[in-house]
Formats: C-alpha cells, sequence, structure tokens
C-alpha cells in the first residue's frame, strides 16, 4: 500500500547513475520506467502520487539521445522517512538491466534547490574513432532556457553524423548548474554550443 506523507518526516534523495552499453539505445520513458521498478524494489520509504495509480514521486534529469551514454545521471526521489541508502543502492542495482547502475545515494539538504532548478548545462565528451582512440572534443549545452541546445545540431556544425553512426562516440559526463563548474570539468577548456545563435563557441574557464 503506498506510504502517506507526514510534512515534518518527509525528505529528498538524489540517485546518481549510469548509462552505459546496451542501455545507452534505451529511450527516455524506458530509462524512467526501469528505474522506478527499480526503486519499488529498493526498501526505500517511497512517497507516492494521489490517483488511481499512485506512482513515486520522482524527477529525472533532461533526457539523453538514443546512443548517448552517461556517467552522471541523475534522479531525485522524495521519501517518507529514514533510508539505509547503500542497501537501497545494492537492491536497485540487482533490479536494474545491463548497462544501467546507481553509482550513489544521497541525502539532499533542505537549501539545496530541486534538481530540474539546478540541471542547467550537459557536458558531453566526443570521441573519434570507434573505441575513442581519436580526437577528444568537450562540448557543452545548455539544457534549458533561450539558448538550449540540440546536440544533434551542435554534432553536425562539427562534421559528426547521426549519433550511434560508425566512427564516433558520445557520452555525457555531467550536469551541472552553471556553465562555468561543466567548463572547469571538462579541464578549463571548451566548446560551448548555442541553441538560439547556432553556434559554437570555444570557452576557457578564466573568461567566465
Amino acid at each position: 500500500m503506498p506510504r502517506m506523507e507526514s510534512k515534518d518526516q518527509t525528505s529528498r534523495l538524489l540517485v546518481k547513475f549510469s548509462k552505459e552499453g546496451d542501455a545507452s539505445f534505451l529511450s527516455h520513458r524506458e530509462t524512467m520506467r526501469a528505474l522506478e521498478r527499480a526503486l519499488r524494489r529498493s526498501g526505500l520509504p517511497l512517497c507516492f502520487s494521489e490517483g488511481f495509480n499512485p506512482r513515486p514521486k520522482v524527477s529525472f534529469s533532461p533526457a539523453l539521445p538514443l546512443g548517448v551514454k552517461a556517467l552522471a545521471e541523475y534522479l531525485e526521489v522524495k521519501v517518507a522517512g529514514p533510508a539505509d541508502v547503500e542497501l537501497a543502492r545494492e537492491r536497485m542495482n540487482q533490479a536494474l538491466p545491463r548497462g544501467l547502475e546507481v553509482r550513489e545515494i544521497r541525502l539532499m539538504p533542505m537549501h539545496i534547490p530541486k534538481l530540474s532548478r539546478w540541471a542547467r548545462y550537459g557536458l558531453y565528451r566526443v570521441e573519434r574513432g570507434e573505441f575513442g582512440e581519436g580526437e577528444v572534443i568537450h562540448l557543452v549545452l545548455s539544457l534549458a532556457g533561450e539558448e538550449q541546445g540540440r546536440l544533434r545540431e551542435a554534432l553536425e556544425i562539427l562534421g559528426f553524423g547521426e549519433i550511434g553512426s560508425y566512427g564516433f562516440s558520445v557520452t555525457r559526463v555531467g550536469i551541472y548548474p552553471s556553465l562555468y563548474e561543466a567548463v572547469e570539468d571538462a579541464g578549463g577548456r571548451a566548446l560551448y554550443y548555442d541553441g538560439k545563435a547556432r553556434v559554437l563557441r570555444e570557452l576557457e574557464g578564466d573568461e567566465l
């Protein structure tokens, strides 16, 4: 039976997961369903929505295009009491398909904004060669707002074909609240795709 909420007991957990191998070809909807099933088996005291078909109260980081791997994606889940996060991580991984793996579960401090408010920029690693043995390009996209960019458009400007085609691979390395943090994680230099102007700009950390 779905757990009733008590506002003085609820808290938020941030679940960090990776998406690699065959799992990179799961759609966003398929990924959400797999993670929700795993959450139900995690032993966490989940909070559920009301109505005829209650579901865990979760929110996910912005969707990935098919064929893009990810090292640090996130979901935020609301729980109704104390939780053994390490045991929950193990149980979730037992229930997830190959290629999806929960890396960490942590308690979200009350002063931290909701996931939807701080997931603003994505850092992508584009590697030439089937096994990443060639040139590496670090690319940053805005995930929301007027400069929000499409990965496909940025790759076209760089001269790459369709995502998943032979000769290169794409991995979303992380998600960040600021452009500065994304560029810093790229080693202090990256290309930024402005989706509004549809142009690429080279950025360095000390310029931001």
